[in-house]
């Protein structure tokens, strides 16, 4: 079973993120380390973007 099919919410990209961002959050706070979450949105978006370029449909169909 894939993680998807197991966790319904997952496939939600809103909920993947909130995760994502929420837990980076907490771990770097955990270490003194402060960054607002605004930022951490940004570098996720950024990220995003990023992965998506770099997909080359070409290379994927192989």
């Amino acid at each position: 079973m894939k993680l998807r099919e197991r966790y319904q919410q997952f496939r939600d990209p809103a909920v993947v993120k909130a995760n994502i961002v929420r837990s980076v959050y907490a771990s770097m706070a955990l270490e003194n380390q402060t960054v607002s979450l605004e930022r951490l949105n940004e570098l996720y978006e950024q990220q995003r973007r990023e992965t998506a370029s770099d997909q080359r449909p070409e290379l994927l169909a192989d």
